[in-house]
């Protein structure tokens, strides 16, 4: 009995269920004595029991004149439906003998069966072990369709047994509840032939010769490879390395091959990078860090530095490494590695296995890599499928689906692993793999080991669990239970998820250590994993889905008691459990959930799980699901969330809902430079807020947006009013307020009041907000330094940033473009050159149009400020192409002054005039423009323009220029002003005008 009541006694597992009745037992019945009757009836139901329990099934239970069994419980074997037919045959055999002896009397003994094969589950009902499931109504209607004398089998039946029986049919038969009727199949008998082949096929040649085209082809210059996608099993992996075996005979064949398989949830950051570089060099990840370190560096091109922070990689308890600096280091590793071989004849290989796992941080990297490494190897990718943030990462990995293999490539595989299989055998073992390579394989060394495929694996879930026969009960059910774990597990972890299910605690170490001497296990440190996935996948679909429940529940609160838990599994585990409303919690508190893509797998069946009970938290994942599309940038997939979001609002009357719709959509509008929906949204939202008694700081993040809005449409006092507005709000969010003031003081070009406005916050006590605070915070401080000019000053502010998280990639990609600049001009070269990189990198994760614009904007006027011209425009030509798209204004104008001036340095005035002429019509919008692009503008204006309107031109720009100047005050600050951007000879030029008169 379970220590743990909650615990239910059974399990899940594929069974076949037999059910047999006797035809015309009341007209029998009325014909006989009845102890005459129990006699007969004992007879026959004694004989078929004999040979049901001789051929491992169990009677479950009988029910008047019907026998129902059950093969595959308590003891399942991998040919369970054959069992089931052989007992359903052989006992028709025997009733005719019966039938005999009884014949004098001219009765007629004829029984119908049904056989069917599907899930089930097992437990207890009083004293008794029960069976329930679908398939038990399947199997009897079956029955009740079946002639006298006759076996009527499922499609899943026929499929598991075809090989070693003959069928007639089908014909279509309804169900009770079921939503279509069953194909059903009359048994004939014992198969009289077996499957026949076509001949002799090497399987997939055409695939390995297409992949050998391409790799010859590669140019290690550019970007190129395949994703190879397929069911598992299908040959993904076997089809590469045939192909790594073909090109490893090539002459001068001396390239690296990079090999990897991905796996979810891995406690090592970067972990595909990080097993890429293990495996190219060949060292054990539990050789220590200072092993490990060393091995790099003996490569030249690889720095004590970048090797110590790979090594922190699989150091848990070292000191962890900022991911800026990671990437930092690993580019230069694998640019090392690459360069080391950049002379081999042919290209170098990177293989990434089980793919759709890769975690997002390799993902991320290899797409940079790919992007902006000198040498790119040729690329191969293998998955189940291929999710869209891989197709988004890696567009030239072209799609190349594997399809089962044909029967003769099926064969020619078999014969390759027994080539004396006999044909019966054979047959049997195509007919089940279905062309899968890795069945086919299994179920060929199965045959070759018993020299029978009497015991044929049914399934592949069969055939694991059933390998665990030869240890016992208590060392299954251990096993079992540990496969709820979703990576590995401790020792301690494994004893509280094995005494909730019921097993004694003393018994853990006992089984981790038979288990890992088994090779079921193995250990990694103080923490054990599955071998194989697959073997954890069979365990665990065999609990029931109550004590899955459960078990889940457990794992959760271990996570939970861990305050250094991985947000994404707790959440795994917290739906597996159905704690619903703790697993939207996971995501809500998330400060940086509108980054969390992840989450998209997650938000809704949240939602459709609580949209009823709790629709405030079922719509606030909606809003986060609409956030993460946005950011991602998927403009059209965040309006449809939106629509949801207004129409669950609208069709609930809630006004909390209301609010939070409005909200979005204003703050969806203040982005998207929609300045005047932006406002009317707003007010609604607030509308509402009120009305529901929302929390201040939601208000006033409301008024925030609104507030940006009217600053950006040159409404300055309008914006400071509505800010202000929210002073004496009960419950005010001082970093709200105080960040709203000091972004209002920004823009107006009241640099000093906006600095000492942000200086004199005082952050949120609450932790969860604390982390978004200070980011944005250090954020907008960023902002307002660049403005004025104190680059000495950007460098320590963009650092602080740096560490203070990974909020927004937009963000941190302008700081490490600040701290490149600042850097540049105090000529640490090395450390502006790196800087750049890693805001080139963190730019390229940019999904949001919109950020992207305001991110490749800092780039350009950051790597202009730097001399790095070329580049500079480049990332300006780009910002155009987002901003104009989109009507973004302020910070396109930026990106056009700078090709303005790029253009004019060159000598190109026809290019000067055409981007000034595109930023002539940004002046009739009435929108805000920088202050400091708005100088350069009638600066060139002055030049390029025909003489009448160059003279105005040229006296804007000098009380523009005065002006910026005064705004700066301190004279350190107006001479760093002055000497970037051109500003100084712009001065000069404009006095030498006026003294000229001209």
């Amino acid at each position: 009995m379970p220590k743990n009541t909650s615990i239910k006694a059974g399990e899940r597992r594929n069974a076949t269920i037999l059910f047999a009745d006797l035809q015309g037992f009341t007209a029998l019945s009325e014909r006989m004595d009845p102890e005459e009757m129990d006699a007969l009836m004992s007879r026959l139901f004694g004989a078929f029991e004999k040979i049901i329990v001789a051929r491992g099934g169990v009677v479950e239970k009988y029910i008047g004149d019907a026998l129902v069994a059950v093969f595959g419980v308590p003891e399942l074997h991998e040919d369970d439906p054959q069992r089931a037919l052989e007992s359903a045959l052989a006992f028709l055999e025997r009733n005719r003998k019966l039938e005999g002896e009884l014949a004098p009397r001219g009765t007629a003994l004829s029984f119908r069966i049904g056989v069917h094969s599907g899930l089930i589950a097992t437990g207890d009902r009083g004293s008794f072990k029960v069976v329930t499931g679908h398939p038990m109504a399947i199997a009897q209607r079956l029955q009740a369709a079946a002639e006298p004398d006759q076996v009527l089998v499922s499609e899943a039946v026929k499929e598991r047994c075809e090989a070693d029986y003959d069928f007639d049919g089908p014909l279509r038969i309804p169900v009770k509840g079921a939503s279509e009727s069953v194909a059903a199949w009359r048994l004939v008998g014992p198969a009289q032939s077996g499957l026949h082949d076509a001949g002799i096929f090497v399987g997939r040649q055409d695939r390995l010769d297409e992949l050998l085209r391409l790799y010859v082809r590669h140019d290690p210059t550019q970007s190129s490879g395949l994703y190879l996608v397929g069911e598992a099993g299908i040959g993904k992996t076997r089809l590469v390395q045939a192909l790594l075996e073909r090109v490893k005979r090539f002459p001068e064949f001396s390239s690296p091959v990079f090999i990897a398989k991905a796996q979810k949830y891995r406690p090592v950051r970067y972990a595909v990078i990080v097993d890429l570089v293990l495996e190219y060099f060949g060292i054990d990840p539990m050789s220590g860090h200072g092993a490990i370190a060393a091995a790099l560096t003996n490569l030249p091109g690889i720095e004590s530095l970048h090797a110590n922070r790979f090594a922190s990689l699989l150091d848990s308890a070292g000191p962890r490494a900022q991911d800026s600096e990671l990437v930092l280091s690993l580019s230069s590793i694998v640019s090392a590695i690459m360069e080391r071989h950049a002379n081999a004849v042919y290209s170098a290989v990177l293989f990434v296995d089980n793919a759709q796992a890769m975690d997002r941080p390799s993902r991320e990297f290899l797409s940079y890599y790919l992007k902006n490494g000198k040498y790119k190897p040729f690329m191969l990718m293998a998955g189940r499928d291929q999710p869209q943030a891989l197709r988004d990462a890696f567009p030239s990995l072209r799609a190349l689906r594997l399809d089962p293999l044909p029967q003769a490539e099926a064969k020619s595989l078999a014969l390759a692993h027994w080539a004396e299989i006999p044909e019966r055998l054979l047959d049997a073992a195509l007919s089940q793999s279905a062309g899968n390579p890795l069945f086919v394989r299994e179920y060929t060394l199965f045959a070759k080991k018993h020299k029978d495929l009497s015991s044929l694996p049914g399934t592949i879930q069969n055939m694991f669990i059933t390998s665990l026969d030869r240890f016992k009960p208590a060392l299954r059910d251990f096993v079992t239970s540990m496969s709820v774990f979703l990576f590995n597990f401790d020792r301690s972890e494994a004893s509280r998820v094995y005494e909730a299910s019921g097993g004694d605690p003393a018994f853990v170490t006992q089984a981790l250590d038979a288990l890992s001497r088994d090779g079921i296990l193995v250990r990694r440190g103080e923490r054990y994993a599955f071998a194989l996935d697959v073997f954890k996948k069979a365990l665990y679909a065999s609990i029931l889905n109550h004590n899955k429940k459960v078990l889940h529940g457990v794992v959760a609160d271990i996570m939970l008691e861990n305050l250094a838990h991985n947000r994404l599994r707790l959440l795994h585990h917290l739906m597996k459990s159905e704690r619903w409303l703790e697993a939207a919690n996971v995501i809500q508190s998330d400060p940086a959930r509108n980054y969390g893509y992840e989450y998209l797998d997650y938000i809704d069946a949240l939602y459709k799980r609580l949209s009823k009970s709790s629709p405030g938290e079922a719509v606030q994942l909606l809003i986060t699901k609409s956030a993460l599309y946005f950011n991602a940038g998927k403009i059209d997939e965040a309006e449809e969330e939106l629509k949801r979001v207004m129409s669950f609002a609208v069709s609930d009357r809630n006004e909390l809902c209301m609010g939070f719709a409005y909200h979005m959509i204003c703050a969806h509008n203040s982005m998207s430079a929609a300045f005047q929906k932006a406002r009317f949204t707003g007010q609604k939202a607030l509308y509402y807020y009120r009305r529901a008694g929302v929390a201040a700081r939601s208000r006033q993040n409301v008024v925030r947006h609104i507030a940006f809005s009217e600053i950006q449409r040159n409404n300055f006092e309008e914006a400071r009013a509505l800010v202000e507005e929210t002073a004496d709000l009960p419950g005010r969010d001082d970093f709200e307020y105080a960040s709203s003031i000091a972004e209002n003081k920004l823009y107006a070009g009241d640099y000093h009041g906006a600095l000492d406005t942000i200086k004199a916050v005082v952050l949120p006590a609450d932790e969860n907000l604390l982390a978004v605070a200070r980011f944005f915070g250090i954020d907008l401080k960023l902002k307002i330094l660049w403005q004025l000019c104190d680059f000495n000053a950007l460098a320590p502010a963009a650092r602080a940033l740096l560490e203070a998280g990974d909020l927004s990639d937009s963000s941190i990609a302008q700081a490490h473009a600040m701290l490149a600049t600042s850097a540049a001009l105090s000529g640490d070269h090395k450390t502006a050159r790196e800087a750049f990189m890693q805001a080139e990198y963190y730019i390229d994760k940019v999904r949001n149009d919109f950020d992207r614009v305001e991110s490749l904007r800092t780039l350009a006027q950051c790597h202009f400020v730097a001399g790095n011209v070329r580049k500079a425009e480049a990332a300006a030509r780009e910002a155009l192409v987002h901003g104009l798209r989109h009507s973004s204004y302020y910070p396109t104008f930026t990106a056009l002054m700078l090709l303005v001036q790029i253009a004019s340095d060159r000598g190109d005035e026809t290019e000067a005039k055409f981007f000034l002429a595109e930023a002539s019509y940004f002046f009739s919008t009435g929108l805000l423009l920088p202050n400091k692009d708005a100088i350069i503008y009638y600066y060139h204006a002055s030049r390029l323009q025909d003489t009448a309107a160059a003279g105005k031109s040229a006296e804007i720009a000098r009380k523009l220029l005065q002006n910026e100047k005064s705004r700066l005050g301190a004279p350190d600050l107006v001479a760093s002003f002055l000497s970037v951007r051109g500003f100084g000879d712009i001065e000069r030029a404009l006095d030498a005008i006026r003294k000229d008169g001209t």
